[in-house]
């Protein structure tokens, strides 16, 4: 059994404890040192369509080390597993592009053409101060999409000099072992920061004792210098690194290298004019260099389709950057405006035998390019301390290159592209408007968006997938979402509750057709409709007592074809009952899943299609947590404790691993025990 150390799974374990035990609707820092001690199994929205938790908080079930496996345990997201690492994030049933994911301000972009690396496979929230999700497209700060979840760091002046921060230590079944750690110190003038993690586990097993091929190691650091002349100032140059490998059960190929490599700087400067309260200045550059192959994580096996050693070499290299300012230019009325702009270029190159022509001794080739530009405006009106109004529109002039000259619709077929060196201009209009009605403990809100998105690199360029009457896909139409979003939220002395319901018709959503196992996906433009939404109710019975529960529920139509929507998660709900005794919390969750149903088989989307139809489960997990010290915290907990044995419905279809049982999905890990102990200085 090896010895590991990781990061980014103590960072998943923490989320929102504050948002269960703040004393208004709004965010606010909480101080309680009882707060400090919960292990975080649900949080509520703090305001209109937000809801804001801290990562740094212990949290159950135990997330793996990456972005995707946290946003899981919030209400309304759901997790495509592929192994024990890497998997798509899902919010409300939308993935991939449909998520705009903002890492410190950054974009941050995958490499692999088969998603092996979303952009939440390369953060650690551990080392972030807050995550916020931003529900539905009620913001035009950043791309339009279904949500946005914003990774944030708080970069402000030290009061005092020194050194401040935290290190984490997790220890949990199947060899997994994890470090990371997140020190600043400075003083008034400035501070550095340093962030660094390394994650490792062997192979899980599920439910019934069957090893899943999901062993991985990660691992990354960052440094931040930042100069703070006042407290109204600051000036942040950002470099960050990370590598990594994981083992894949749904696919013939591994990821044997995940090699990142970032810069940033930020400006920032508030209180400028009376009516000019912050300018802020951001500029980034990210490279990706990703290898998958079928031999260095498992033991090679020739096939019909593979019969020799095979590696693929994707890169992508990202600089982006936006400029934005804040006005108030009257009591109650806030506005903020800028642009943004994100060029990135992907690469390939590859090998169908390693043996003979490896990949290294080949050229990078690029496939596609693409550029975007946009501008925005965001306003906040306060009618009067109770009602407010809240609006935005953003211009997107989107540009992409096709560099494809041939497309390999099979591993030995390949066909000239009739949209080689062509290249394609949209400019994308998008935009919201919601009301909010305060009351003396609670709040309600109406909003309506529209989100014109973009197709992204797998839809346009990945996979060689073509349309309905090309063999290239490089002409499907933008998708506009047009959305309703209505909320309410409060809470009294011992009760917390919100509900947020939505409504989307989508025009020209970019669906994926399985025309053939052998071949990539047809991908063509649909009209369909997805409706749902979230509710959570927190109840403090008395001092020792608590009763949490979330529910969530989507569900989506395709027009066109009159079917269900493919790729919809099934409702769930989660039960949690806490309780305190002395220095100890005492906590546990009750996760139930519906049966799915309703699925559209061999449609869906870049992240997975739809295949059969899924169990509904529930699974059991305990937990206990104390603050040993007063700057250490230990939690401890066990997650699927009776050793259930399951699948999750949006979960990618398992592959045929030789040495390894394969069933139709990829199995969820069975019973899991952890320990995670965290120190603050």
């Amino acid at each position: 059994m090896r010895f590991v150390f990781s990061p980014l799974t103590l960072a998943l374990l923490a989320v929102g404890a504050h948002a269960q035990h703040t004393t208004d609707i709004t965010p606010t820092e909480n101080k309680d040192p009882a707060v400090e001690r919960i292990v975080v199994t649900s949080e509520h929205m703090l305001e209109p369509g937000q809801v804001v938790t801290d990562p740094k908080q212990p949290r159950q079930p135990l997330p793996a080390s990456d972005g995707a496996d946290y946003l899981k345990t919030i209400a309304g997201f759901n997790l495509i597993r592929k192994g024990g690492v890497s998997g798509d994030p899902v919010f409300r049933s939308m993935s991939a592009s449909r998520l705009t994911i903002v890492n410190d301000g950054t974009m941050l972009l995958g490499g692999c053409n088969s998603r092996m690396d979303p952009p939440t496979a390369y953060i650690n929230p551990h080392n972030y101060d807050v995550i916020r999700v931003i529900k539905g497209p009620q913001s035009v700060l950043n791309l339009p999409a279904t949500a946005t979840v914003q990774f944030e760091r708080q970069e402000q002046p030290m009061q005092q000099a020194g050194i401040e921060g935290d290190v984490s230590l997790v220890i949990a079944s199947f060899a997994r072992r994890e470090l990371s750690t997140d020190l600043q110190g400075g003083n008034q003038q400035g501070y550095v920061r340093f962030t660094g993690s390394y994650a490792e586990s062997d192979n899980y097993r599920d439910g019934k004792g069957n090893v899943v091929n999901s062993h991985y190691q990660r691992q990354g650091g960052s440094a931040e210098l930042a100069w703070t002349p006042t407290e109204n100032s600051v000036l942040a140059i950002t470099l960050a690194q990370s590598a990594g490998e994981a083992a894949y059960a749904d696919r013939s190929m591994d990821g044997s290298e995940f090699d990142r490599s970032q810069w940033g700087v930020r400006l920032r400067q508030d209180d400028i004019t009376p009516w000019l309260s912050r300018l802020e200045v951001n500029w980034y550059q990210s490279d990706i260099d990703h290898v998958m192959d079928n031999y260095s994580l498992r033991t090679f096996t020739p096939s019909m389709m593979l019969p020799n050693p095979a590696a693929m070499n994707p890169t992508r290299t990202t600089d982006g950057g936006r400029l934005q300012a804040t006005l108030t230019p009257a009591d109650g009325w806030q506005l903020r405006l800028g642009a943004d702009t994100n060029d990135n270029v992907h690469t390939n190159r590859m090998s169908m035998n390693q043996l003979m022509m490896p990949h290294q001794d080949k050229p990078h080739l690029s496939d596609g390019e693409f550029s975007q530009w946009g501008v925005f405006i965001e306003s906040d009106y306060q009618l009067n301390p109770a009602r407010s109004w809240h609006l935005g529109i953003r211009r997107d002039d989107w540009q992409a290159i096709d560099q494809r000259s041939m497309l390999m619709k099979t591993m030995t077929v390949s066909v000239m592209n009739p949209t080689f060196a062509d290249v394609r201009e949209d400019i994308l209009t998008s935009g919201f408007i919601r009301f909010e009605q305060q009351f003396a403990d609670s709040a309600m809100y109406a909003g309506w968006g529209r989100a014109a998105r973009f197709p992204d690199y797998w839809e346009l360029l990945g996979k060689a997938r073509g349309s309905q009457t090309s063999p290239s896909a490089f002409n499907i139409a933008p998708e506009i979402t047009h959305q309703w979003d209505m909320g309410w939220l409060g809470k009294t002395d011992s009760l917390q509750w919100d509900v947020s319901l939505f409504y989307a018709n989508y025009q020209d959503y970019v669906l994926l057709d399985q025309q053939s196992m052998m071949g990539p996906e047809t991908v063509r433009n649909i009209a369909a409709h997805t409706y749902g939404g979230e509710a959570s109710l927190s109840w403090q019975i008395d001092q020792a007592w608590r009763v949490q529960s979330a529910l969530s529920v989507s569900r989506g139509m395709n027009d066109t074809d009159r079917r269900d929507l493919a790729q919809q998660a099934p409702a769930e709900l989660r039960i949690d009952l806490g309780y305190t005794s002395g220095q100890w919390q005492w906590g546990g969750v009750w996760r139930l899943v519906r049966a799915q149903r309703h699925i559209a088989k061999g449609q869906g989307t870049i992240v997975g299609l739809d295949t059969t139809p899924t169990a509904g489960f529930g699974v059991v997990s305990v937990n206990a947590s104390r603050t040993v010290a007063s700057n250490w915290r230990l939690s401890l907990g066990i997650d699927n404790l009776l050793n259930k044995s399951y699948q999750e419905a949006l979960s990618r279809s398992a592959s045929l691993i030789p040495g390894f049982v394969s069933e139709d999905k990829v199995n969820e890990p069975g019973r899991t025990l952890w320990l995670k102990l965290d120190y603050s200085i």
